[in-house]
């Protein structure tokens, strides 16, 4: 019995933190006039909730305040460019059902090419968003790395992210009380899985690549 109420507790608690992180999330995007404050926010809530992962620690709306001005500057061009790259590739994914019928090979390639590009784009995101210390061209080595070694843990990701929009869209509710959140959630989760198993390579191999910290907190 006792288990089960600490199972019962533990469930209320992730709960809670979810539902006040999107809410914390959604205010400081809004804060930001929502371009500006989105990759901020963002980024704050992925460390946010890697930290609770690792350590079940739970980051006040003060401690996120502070983290969100920290990364104001860092983030927000970074999300400026995130928003307009997903929707400079949709607005053209629109233009590709113009295309004549003998060339309608090129609207699966092209969908293909704009799934890869946003996949690396947000790997690039999350990588960034949980290193110690920014670096470009560091992130943007090790993101390319992490699509292409891990095609296995992406595509696990879209199937759980998938199958959450099938809930979330069902039950409007879930989707206003945990919005954003509990998709980053499962992104942290498969984005710190190829972290480790990286790093685990780099141990064996002796890589002279380092990958970015991303086991700090904030």
């Amino acid at each position: 019995m006792k288990k089960i109420q600490t199972g019962l507790f533990r469930l209320f608690t992730v709960t809670a933190y979810f539902a006040k992180l999107n809410l914390l999330w959604l205010f400081f995007t809004l804060l930001g006039l929502g371009i500006f404050g989105f990759g901020p926010a963002t980024a704050v809530t992925i460390k946010c909730l890697h930290d609770f992962r690792k350590t079940g620690h739970d980051y006040s709306a003060v401690a996120f305040w502070q983290a969100y001005k920290q990364a104001f500057r860092t983030f927000t061009l970074f999300g400026i460019g995130l928003l307009s790259t997903v929707l400079l590739l949709l607005l053209n994914l629109r233009i590709t059902h113009f295309f004549p019928t003998e060339m309608a090979w090129l609207r699966p390639v092209y969908l293909l090419l704009t799934i890869l590009l946003l996949y690396t784009a947000f790997i690039s995101f999350m990588t960034y968003a949980k290193a110690e210390q920014h670096a470009w061209k560091q992130t943007l080595y090790v993101s390319i790395f992490l699509v292409f070694r891990y095609p296995l843990q992406g595509l696990a990701l879209s199937f759980t992210w998938y199958l959450l929009f099938l809930l979330l869209t069902a039950k409007t509710s879930l989707l206003l009380v945990f919005g954003l959140v509990i998709f980053l959630f499962f992104a942290e989760f498969f984005h710190g899985q190829m972290i480790e198993k990286t790093k685990q390579l780099q141990a064996k191999r002796g890589s002279v690549h380092e990958v970015p910290e991303a086991d700090q907190s904030l």
